[in-house]
């Protein structure tokens, strides 16, 4: 080889965080919190927003997340639509689907994605979400004998351990509010833009079941 040493580089970028917003403040409370989220390198992350707020107020974001971002998109709000669309600009292997007032917890991203990665069975990771006094607001969706969905454990102390596992569990369906998912099942399935803003993600869910065989 005459001395001449030929590197392979991986250019595929772990992950694509993806958002819509019209507010500065949740999209900057948002990008503050996923610098603590990940402890992955600069070039693994990048965040794309679909912005339906002012141009003043988009001159006021401030990106403390220690990652790439951009405004992808300036498009009317639609929340199936515009993740759809966020999701075909998308560099990365997974997605983060995330509203915009999340604040994710410490090292919340890392552990996502290792779950997501510990097993081909897992089509979809999402978490327990919170309410600023720390109950519990949304963890995972089920379904009562009508068939009709409705949000377990809603306003119920996370701290009693016979309602919460502190393992990670199978859930009927995931919240759209934050949810990991591989790029290549989304674009193959995506949310179904007949939705407004409630419904998709339960669809989604379920037709990442059927189609993992869960």
């Amino acid at each position: 080889y005459n001395g001449i040493i030929i590197l392979l580089y991986n250019s595929l970028m772990i992950l694509s965080i993806l958002v819509i917003s019209r507010s500065e403040n949740l999209l900057n409370q948002l990008l503050k919190s996923i610098s603590k989220a990940s402890n992955l390198e600069k070039e693994n992350i990048e965040i794309l927003c679909s912005w339906n707020g002012s141009k003043n107020n988009e001159s006021k974001i401030i990106n403390n997340s220690g990652y790439k971002f951009k405004i992808a998109q300036r498009n009317k709000y639609h929340f199936a639509r515009n993740f759809n669309s966020l999701a075909k600009k998308a560099s990365g292997e997974i997605l983060l689907i995330i509203n915009d007032d999340i604040i994710l917890d410490n090292n919340s991203i890392d552990a996502g994605i290792e779950v997501l990665k510990s097993n081909s069975k897992i089509g979809i990771v999402s978490g327990i979400l919170r309410y600023g006094n720390g109950l519990i607001q949304h963890v995972g969706t089920s379904f009562n004998e009508m068939n009709l969905s409705y949000h377990k454990f809603k306003k119920h102390s996370n701290n009693i351990p016979y309602l919460i596992s502190n393992t990670n569990s199978i859930l009927s369906a995931a919240t759209g509010a934050l949810l990991l998912i591989k790029k290549d099942l989304f674009k193959e399935i995506g949310f179904n833009e007949k939705y407004y803003r409630a419904g998709e993600d339960i669809e989604l869910s379920l037709d990442v079941r059927e189609k993992k065989d869960l």
